[in-house]
C-alpha cells in the first residue's frame, strides 16, 4: 500500500469515528431530553402471552410519587369500607380484582431495612397503568360495541424493531401496584422518615400505635450511619414492569379479567418458601446458620440416614426423619438465647436479623453441637443410631395397630425437641452443667418418662390430646415448666401455678380428673410429677 492510500485510509477511519461520535452525542442528547421529561418514561418492551409490558428503571422517589396501591384504583373505590379502609367484598368486587390486604405493620420494618442496611435490595414492582377514560364506560375511547379504540399505554418506539422507546405518562395517568404493594409502602415510609425525622408505627390493620415511632436520629446513632448517604436514598433506582389496564379491542370486562388473571398468576407462580427452605437460605439469622451447619456436620445426622428433613416443618408419624431443619433452628434459638452472649442475635422490634460475626457463629455452633452430643446419648437416640426405626419410637401405641408397640416419644416430635432445648438452655443459665442435666434426662428416658400417650406421665393432656389421640402443640410452655421442675425443681409459687395447669389438662368431665394411675379423682388430688 502506497503512502497516499494509507493516508486516505486513516482519513476515512477518522471520518467514520467522528461520525460515530457525533451520532452517539446526538443520541445521548436525545435520551437526556427524553429522560428529563416528566410525561414520558424510557422503557424496554416485553411480551408474554397476549399482554404487552414495559420494563423501566426508576428512582425510589419516583415510586413514592407515581405508584399507588391497588385498592385505590377508581375501579374499587366505591367498594371501599370507610371504617376499615379495605375493599368491601361482594359479588362485583370479588370479580373485579383479588388483592391481598395490606399488612401495615410491615411498613416500619421495611423502612428501617432500607435505611440501615447497606446491601438492601427489593425485586421489581409489577404495576398497571390506567387512564381516566378506562373507568368511564361512556368515554368516546370505547366504540359502539364497548371495546377500546386504543391501548391505554401509549408506546413510542425508538428503534426499528420496537424494542426500546418511551411510554406516555400524562398528568392524569395512574400506576397501581399489582405485585409489590408492601414494597411501595416501605419505600414511601422510608422516604417520609428521612424527610420528617420520624415515622409512626402502625398495627397490621393500619391503626397508629400509641407512643411508638421510629426516629431518624436514633437510627443514625445506633447503626453509625452516614447521614449524607441516607439522604440520597430517594435517588436509588429499582425495576418496575408496567402493563396496560386496557388493550386495544378489549371490552372493559375482558380488561378486568386479564389484569386480575395476571395478578393471580404472578402470585401463584411465586410459590412461598417452606420454613425449611428459609432456614437453608437465610444468611442473616444466626440461629438458622448454626442449625444448618450442625445439621450437616454432626456425626449423628451424617450416620443416621434421612435424619433431617430439610424442607418441611413437620414429620409424619411413619417418617424416618429424626428432626427438621426448621426445628433445629428453633432449638438453636431456644437454647442459645438463654445465654447473654447470643441475645443480640434475636432481631429487635422493627428490624430484620443481622448476621453475627464468624467468631460468634463458631461459638454458637460449638455450643449447639455440645447439646446434640448429649441428646444423641439418651437411650432412645442411642437405639435409633443402632438401627431401630425412628418411626417406631415416634408413633403412639394406637397408631401401631398390628403390634401396639409405638412409644409416642416426646423427643421424636418437633414440639418436644424445642421444649427440651429451651429447658436445657434455662437450666444451663441457672448454673447446671450438661452432664448433670442429661444424667437426669437419661434416667427419665430409661423409665419411659418421655412417652406422651401414657397417663402415668405428665405430658398426657399437655402435649398429648387424649380425646383426639394426637399431638397438641398448645401445651409447649407448660411442658417446658414441667421438665424444668422434674430436673431442678421450681419455686413454690411456680409450683402452684404448674399444678393447676396439669390438673386442668387432666379434666375428663363433671368434677373428675385423671391422675397418674389412671384413676378418676377430684382436682385437689392431682399432684406435680416427682423430681428425677
Amino acid at each position: 500500500m502506497d503512502a497516499k492510500a494509507a493516508l486516505d485510509r486513516v482519513t476515512e477511519m477518522e471520518r467514520v469515528a467522528a461520525a460515530s461520535k457525533r451520532q452517539a452525542e446526538m443520541m445521548a442528547d436525545f435520551l437526556d431530553d427524553a429522560l428529563a421529561r416528566q410525561d414520558t418514561l424510557f422503557v424496554e418492551a416485553a411480551q408474554m402471552g397476549e399482554t404487552p409490558s414495559y420494563i423501566a428503571s426508576v428512582s425510589l422517589e419516583w415510586i413514592r410519587r407515581q405508584v399507588h396501591l391497588a385498592h385505590t384504583m377508581p375501579l374499587l373505590k366505591k367498594k371501599m369500607d370507610p371504617a376499615t379502609g379495605k375493599v368491601r367484598i361482594d359479588e362485583e368486587s370479588i370479580e373485579i380484582i383479588r388483592q391481598r390486604p395490606i399488612d401495615w405493620s410491615r411498613e416500619a420494618v421495611l423502612a428501617k431495612y432500607l435505611i440501615e442496611r447497606e446491601h438492601h435490595k427489593f425485586p421489581p414492582i409489577l404495576a398497571v397503568l390506567s387512564e381516566p377514560w378506562v373507568d368511564d364506560p361512556s368515554s368516546e375511547m370505547w366504540d359502539d360495541d364497548g371495546r377500546a379504540k386504543e391501548t391505554s399505554t401509549i408506546f413510542h418506539p425508538l428503534d426499528g424493531r420496537g424494542r426500546v422507546g418511551l411510554i406516555d405518562l400524562s398528568s392524569e395517568a395512574r400506576l397501581y401496584a399489582l405485585d409489590g404493594q408492601h414494597r411501595v409502602i416501605g419505600i414511601s415510609a422510608a422516604l417520609n422518615l428521612i424527610s420528617t425525622g420520624r415515622l409512626d408505627v402502625r398495627e397490621k390493620e393500619g391503626q397508629v400505635k400509641r407512643d411508638e415511632m421510629l426516629l431518624l436520629d436514633d437510627l443514625i446513632a445506633e447503626f453509625d450511619l452516614d447521614e449524607a448517604k441516607v439522604q440520597k436514598l430517594g435517588s436509588e433506582r429499582m425495576g418496575i414492569e408496567i402493563i396496560p389496564a386496557v388493550i386495544e379491542g378489549e371490552s372493559r370486562e375482558e380488561a378486568q379479567l386479564r389484569v386480575r388473571t395476571t395478578f393471580t398468576h404472578v402470585n401463584k407462580q411465586a410459590a412461598p418458601l417452606t420454613p425449611g427452605e428459609i432456614s437453608q437460605l437465610d444468611e442473616d439469622n444466626g440461629f438458622a446458620i448454626v442449625a444448618r451447619r450442625v445439621a450437616v456436620r454432626h456425626s449423628f445426622f451424617k450416620d443416621v440416614k434421612n435424619a433431617v428433613n430439610f424442607k418441611n416443618s413437620t414429620i409424619s408419624k411413619r417418617s424416618a426423619h429424626i428432626t427438621t431443619l426448621q426445628t433445629l433452628t428453633e432449638m438453636a434459638r431456644s437454647y442459645l438465647i438463654a445465654d447473654n452472649r447470643y441475645t443480640a442475635w434475636a432481631p429487635k422490634r422493627f428490624e430484620l436479623p443481622r448476621r453475627p460475626q464468624e467468631s460468634e457463629l463458631n461459638s454458637g455452633i460449638e455450643e449447639f453441637t455440645a447439646l446434640w452430643d448429649h441428646i444423641v446419648h439418651l437411650p432412645t437416640f442411642h437405639a435409633i443410631a443402632s438401627g431401630e426405626p425412628a418411626a417406631l419410637h415416634r408413633r403412639f401405641a394406637h397408631e401401631d395397630a398390628k403390634e401396639g408397640k409405638g412409644f409416642g416419644h416426646m423427643l421424636l416430635r418437633p414440639v418436644g425437641q424445642q421444649a427440651l432445648a429451651q429447658v436445657v438452655g434455662l437450666l444451663r443459665a441457672d448454673g447446671m452443667s450438661l452432664e448433670e442435666i442429661f444424667s437426669k434426662l437419661s434416667e427419665l428416658d430409661r423409665r419411659n418418662g418421655f412417652q406422651l400417650d401414657s397417663v402415668a406421665n405428665p405430658w398426657w393432656g399437655i402435649l398429648y390430646d387424649f380425646n383426639g389421640q394426637r399431638i397438641s402443640i398448645r401445651g409447649r410452655e407448660t411442658a417446658v415448666k414441667i421438665l424444668r421442675h422434674m430436673v431442678a425443681g421450681l419455686p413454690d409459687r411456680d409450683r402452684r401455678e404448674l399444678r393447676e395447669a396439669i390438673a386442668e389438662a387432666r379434666f375428663i368431665g363433671g368434677d373428675e380428673y385423671r391422675d397418674y394411675t389412671d384413676t378418676r379423682v377430684s382436682k385437689s388430688k392431682i399432684s406435680l410429677p416427682e423430681l428425677i
